[in-house]
Formats: structure tokens, C-alpha cells, sequence
């Protein structure tokens, strides 16, 4: 270790060559921890003219050293990559913005490119071409960010041209490069875990996937006897893919948290009882205590193992969104939007599912979607229920320790038991009362938007006697290219017209009330529609809404609207919303209501 451990950056940069590990997360500061750094060295610069000047202390960097390139020494940057990233965007982004500092030429020397080192500081290597050409100004050209982690890289650039003022940059980089730090160069990468672990288990706040990857990389280093280094780098090419892997799934909606994804194979994979597997550090340390007695080789494997198989889980999830098109089922469940409860069971059905089509884990999906839509959509049960009988089912299923299968539990049984769940908690009489409320449309807004996306697309096919058109795409209900092209749900009586206020029941025995308590708000009176066209259409009264329909709609869900107009009255009103709910509701029956087992 460094005799030189108290620092100040600018004698960091001088001695030593920078680059972050591709086993290290990504530059992930944004806005809200931007504007803390920027705000932190204004308080600093105030608090030094009004008072004593005391020295700026940014905190503590653990580094693994690489080798010796004359005059520098070659570093890894294993703890403290966020902050020291910061500052040298700050630092060049002065640079390019041609302001007058003290010692222009020395700083770019020493921070940005050497004449015989290059590059003197690298992130991951995923990021550097941008970082390299649009952060640091070495090429002369503008590369583009083809990552959300270079994206921020260069909102930080921005942000700091367009928050920090002409007379503030010179103060400011000489506080940064006078700045103290704690400065740990370690010779080799197990002790570097070692002290990593140390240092983070101690109220610095990582996330738990954080957490568990110090934990369990400091379990290797203590009990690894042989090939300590080796099997160590094996670990972190497994993170570094984890965290590639978490950073494409921002680019999708609707996905899992990293720490909500280590949760859910920790409870596909695990024993636990209560909400343990929501603790996957302390899960994990209960595991290896089970397994110490067996020995230090023993606890090597399962962390080696356990390392591999949650890589491959974080891969898989994003594998099911790049293919997402070969997987309509789990796409019908993004639209849902109740995901989390089956997250654990889809995570290890799709890996249980050998098959070159993914059939078994498409099956599920569409046996999940049928609950989720009967149970939470439609018989509105609270949010959570059925969740701890699922995660049961998921422990069962196909139980694993690593490779050995334990139980019998296979996926024909797991059909089963899922297509179970739809009868319980009287869930099909609900289901039947709550399609036919006049309070459809705010009872089950949701439900009724899925339903009638789902109503368009089996029209699409060829069905009810119309033409075959290209299916509408989940994309249009939960990420369409603009707000204006998102699908929402449009009322055919308009909500505020004169057909609302007139006194009618929708059967004989009923009592007669306003036509807005009635069948305004039924599911027969509801059809998708773009906001900024149903915005357009406003509050028309059908005579107008129908024109509009006819002659610009490309929904065929709109176009069909006649048919259920009686001719004796040729305008839309109760008979006509009756007729349609009659024709939604075989649809609804048809589709969502299979025989239970």
C-alpha cells in the first residue's frame, strides 16, 4: 500500500494514469447529484472568504495498482470512479471552454492527455470513444452517446456549461485541484476487495446488488486457497456483464430495479421464510453458514456459482425485452403494468425453458396475463393477493440448489396450479358483476384500456367480417414515439352532452336514472382512441364524433361502431351501447375465461 495515502488531486493526477475496470458501474450521476457537487464547492468558496480557509476534503478513492508507465503509475479506480469522473468533467469542460485558468497547458497535461502517457483518465470501455472525443476534447471531433451512461457523461458537460458562470470557473478548478483525498493504491485485486467490503459495509450507502457483490467477492478473498486473483477477475467479468446488462434495461419501459431483480431471484432460488428474500445479503450470509462446515472449497463453488447464475438472470430479463415481439404474452403483461408479483416466477421459467421458442415460458406468460387480468383488472382483489402463493409455487418449481433438482416439480404441474388461482376469492362472479358496472370506465379504467387494445388487434385478424390489418403494438400503450400518439380511452356519448342528462334504466326492472348513472360510463360505450385525436373530438355528440370516426379512424374498432345502431334510430344511444356491451362481453368471456382445471 502507498505510504502516500493523504492526497490532493492535483498530485494524483500528476502520479498517476487512470482507468475505470469494465467490472465497475457506469458514470450514473445525474441532475439532482450534479447540482449537489456545483452547490458544495460554491458553499466551500463562500465559507473560505467570509472565515478561516480550511481545506476541501472530497473523500476517500481505493486503487488498484496496474504497473509503472514512467512517470506515472497505472491505476484501476475500484471505489470512488463517480466522483473522480465528476471533477475531471468539470475540469474539461473549462478546458473546452477556452477560460482563462492558471497553468492551462500543465492541467491538460496532467489531467486530459500526456505527450507520452495519451489519455491520462479512461472510463469503461463501452464509454471512452465518447468520453475520449466529446468530454475530454482529445479527437476533433464530436462522438455520439450510444449508451445512457455516455448520455450522462455528456448531460454533466452541459449542465456544468450552462450552471456555472464565467467568473466562477477559475476559484472552482483551483479548489478542485487543491481539493484533499484519501488515496488507497492497492498492489493486488483481494485486498482491494478486502478493504472495498470493509470500507462500504460501514454507512456508506450502496444498493444491495452493491452490497452483495462486495460481500460476496470478500467471501471469495477469505476462503479461496488457490488461484485467488484469477478466480476473483472471473467474479468481476460476471458484474461486469450484471451491470451492462442493468444499463440496456433503462432504454426499455416498465423494467425491474437492479436490487428489485436480485430479489426476485432470490426468491425463485432460495428457502426463506417472511420477506427474507428481500434481504438477499443477509439470505446469502444464512446460506453460507449452512454450507461453512463443508469447508473453504465448498463456499469458493457456491459463490462462484451463485455469481453465475444471477448474471445469467439479469441477461435473461433483458433478453425478453430485446426479443419481446416473440414473446406477445409477456408484452400483454407490460400493458397490465402488475409485473412485480411475477417477476420471480418468470425470471426462472425462462431459464428452466430448454426450448428453442421459449413455448413453456410463453405459456406462462399467458396464463399470468389471464390472472392478472381476471384478478386484479377485473375482480379488483387487492394488489398483493395471490403474491405469496405464487412466490411458493415459485420455490417449487423445478426446485434447484445449483444445478441439482431436488423436487419434481415441472412445468406441466406449474400450468396447473397457476390456472388454479382463477377460481379462487370468487373470482368469476366478480368478474361477471363488475364487466357489466355503469362505473366501468373509472372502476377499471386500466382493464378497459387493455381490453379494447386487445378488441382492436382480434378485429385486425380478420375477425367480426373485417379485413386483415397490422396488429396495434404494445409500444402504442406504453411507449408510443409522443404523448400525442399514446392510446387512450374515448367515450362515444360524449361525457358532457345532452344524452347525458336524459332519464332512461338500462332493463325494465330497473330504476330510471340520468343516462350518465347508467351507461355513460359502460364498457359499451368506450373505444381507444389517440389523445390528441380524442382531445380533437372533445365533447361532440355522436352525429359529429361518427363523422370523424368514418373518415379518418384507422382503428377498426371505430370504424365498426355502426353496426350496433339500430336502423329504426340511426343514432347512438342506450340500445346501441347495449348491443355493444353484449358483443365486448362474449369477447371478454371468449378470451380471458378458459375452463378451469
Amino acid at each position: 500500500m502507498s505510504s502516500d495515502i493523504l492526497t490532493t488531486v492535483d498530485s494524483l493526477f500528476i502520479n498517476h494514469k487512470f482507468k475505470i475496470p469494465n467490472y465497475q458501474r457506469s458514470y450514473a450521476w445525474e441532475e439532482e447529484q450534479l447540482e449537489r457537487f456545483v452547490d458544495d464547492l460554491r458553499h466551500q468558496l463562500k465559507a473560505q472568504v467570509v472565515g478561516i480557509k480550511k481545506p476541501y476534503f472530497i473523500g476517500t478513492l481505493l486503487l488498484h495498482k496496474q504497473g509503472l508507465q514512467a512517470p506515472c503509475l497505472q491505476v484501476d479506480v475500484v471505489d470512488g470512479q463517480q466522483r473522480l469522473t465528476t471533477i475531471l468533467i468539470f475540469i474539461a469542460t473549462a478546458l473546452s471552454l477556452d477560460v482563462e485558468l492558471k497553468d492551462g497547458d500543465k492541467i491538460n497535461q496532467n489531467y486530459i492527455r500526456h505527450d507520452s502517457l495519451g489519455q491520462k483518465f479512461e472510463t469503461i470501455a463501452v464509454d471512452n470513444e465518447c468520453f475520449r472525443a466529446s468530454i475530454l476534447r482529445i479527437e476533433k471531433y464530436e462522438e455520439a452517446a450510444n449508451t445512457l451512461s455516455a448520455k450522462k457523461l455528456l448531460f454533466a458537460r452541459e449542465y456544468f456549461e450552462e450552471n456555472i458562470t464565467a467568473e466562477e470557473w477559475q476559484p472552482m478548478v483551483t479548489l478542485l485541484r487543491d481539493a484533499q483525498v484519501l488515496a488507497y493504491a492497492i498492489d493486488d485485486l483481494a485486498t482491494a476487495t478486502q478493504i472495498f467490503e470493509f470500507q462500504n459495509d460501514r454507512g456508506k450507502k450502496l444498493s444491495n446488488l452493491e452490497a452483495v457483490k462486495s460481500f460476496l467477492m470478500y467471501t471469495m478473498h477469505l476462503n479461496c486457497k488457490t488461484d485467488c486473483e484469477g478466480k476473483l477477475k472471473t467474479m468481476h467479468g460476471h458484474f461486469e456483464a450484471i451491470f451492462r446488462a442493468i444499463e440496456e434495461l433503462e432504454k426499455y419501459p416498465r423494467t425491474p430495479s437492479e436490487d428489485n431483480i436480485l430479489s426476485y431471484f432470490c426468491a425463485g432460488y432460495f428457502n426463506w421464510t417472511g420477506d427474507d428474500y428481500l434481504k438477499p445479503k443477509k439470505l446469502i450470509r444464512s446460506k453460507l453458514l449452512k454450507i461453512e462446515s463443508a469447508g473453504a472449497e465448498a463456499i469458493v463453488n457456491w459463490v462462484s456459482q451463485f455469481v453465475f447464475d444471477l448474471k445469467e438472470s439479469y441477461r435473461n430479463i433483458v433478453t425478453i425485452y430485446n426479443r419481446i415481439e416473440l414473446h406477445q404474452s409477456f408484452a400483454n403483461l407490460l400493458i397490465l403494468n402488475r409485473l412485480a408479483v411475477f417477476w420471480p416466477m418468470l425470471i426462472k421459467s425462462y431459464r428452466a425453458d430448454k426450448s428453442s421458442d421459449k413455448q413453456n415460458f410463453n405459456e406462462i406468460c399467458h396464463l399470468l396475463e389471464i390472472f392478472c387480468l381476471q384478478a386484479y383488472g377485473l375482480a379488483n382483489l387487492r394488489s398483493n393477493a395471490g403474491h405469496s402463493h405464487l412466490l411458493g409455487l415459485t420455490k417449487k418449481f423445478l426446485k434447484v440448489e445449483h444445478g441439482e433438482t431436488v423436487t419434481s416439480h415441472d412445468f406441466a404441474w406449474l400450468f396447473i396450479e397457476v390456472k388454479q388461482m382463477s377460481g379462487w376469492w370468487s373470482i368469476p362472479n366478480r368478474m361477471t358483476e363488475n364487466i357489466q358496472s355503469a362505473h366501468f370506465y373509472y372502476n377499471h379504467k386500466q382493464a378497459a384500456l387493455y381490453i379494447l387494445w386487445r378488441y382492436e388487434n382480434y378485429l385486425r385478424e380478420g375477425n367480426e367480417g373485417q379485413n386483415k390489418w397490422p396488429k396495434l403494438s404494445w409500444r402504442e400503450v406504453v411507449a408510443p414515439n409522443n404523448h400525442a400518439e399514446k392510446l387512450s380511452i374515448e367515450h362515444i356519448a360524449a361525457q358532457n352532452g345532452p344524452l347525458s342528462k336524459q332519464i332512461v334504466c338500462w332493463d325494465e326492472t330497473d330504476k330510471l336514472e340520468e343516462f350518465k348513472e347508467v351507461a355513460l360510463h359502460k364498457l359499451g360505450n368506450l373505444v381507444i382512441d389517440t389523445i390528441s385525436s380524442n382531445s380533437s373530438k372533445k365533447d361532440d355528440e355522436f352525429d359529429d364524433k361518427w363523422r370523424k370516426f368514418s373518415e379518418s379512424s384507422t382503428y377498426l374498432s371505430q370504424g365498426e361502431l355502426k353496426r350496433f345502431i339500430p336502423e329504426k334510430t340511426n343514432d347512438w344511444a342506450l340500445d346501441a351501447i347495449k348491443k355493444r356491451q353484449a358483443s365486448l362481453t362474449k369477447f371478454v368471456e371468449k378470451t380471458w375465461c378458459p375452463p378451469l382445471v
